[in-house]
């Protein structure tokens, strides 16, 4: 998997499209996780290698700047307080599934085929945690469904 917050400092700066702004700012990056998806009863659903974007910055640059995310790949988004939490992938130049999940992560909503470039803001209550991945992975994903993350 090739990081999204790249491998060194170097390689970590990031380009944020603010109030018409091209800004550069080096971000800090944690070590991949895995997320999986359990079903209700237990049953395995999906797995996805992910990078963890969990400050600020890291959340608001998202998957800005990605060419794709590959099968299996994706970005959790971590949320300090549960509450409505929206995204947009106005800047992102490929198709994503987003998964909305509570502080337990139990997932309150799936958005499935949010188009590449989609101005769209899609908010949702109660949410702390949001897994991104590629358009139509998360499909099998339902409300209900339980996320867990490792390590």
């Amino acid at each position: 998997m090739t990081p999204l917050c790249g491998a060194s400092r170097a390689a970590q700066a990031t380009r944020l499209l603010l109030g018409g702004a091209l800004l550069s700012a080096a971000v800090g990056c944690a070590d991949p996780a895995t997320v999986t998806v359990w079903g209700p009863a237990g049953e395995l659903r999906v797995r996805f290698v992910v990078d963890v974007a969990e400050t600020a910055e890291e959340r608001r640059t998202g998957l800005v700047g990605r060419e794709e995310l590959a099968t299996g790949e994706g970005l959790l988004l971590v949320f300090p307080v549960e509450g409505e939490v929206c995204i947009s992938s106005a800047l992102v130049g490929f198709p994503i599934d987003a998964v909305f999940a509570d502080a337990l992560g139990h997932v309150v909503a799936v958005e499935s085929g949010i188009a590449a470039g989609d101005p769209r803001v899609r908010c949702h209550a109660q949410v702390t945690l949001v897994l991104e991945v590629p358009g139509g992975a998360a499909l099998s994903v339902t409300e209900g469904d339980v996320l867990e993350r490792r390590p």
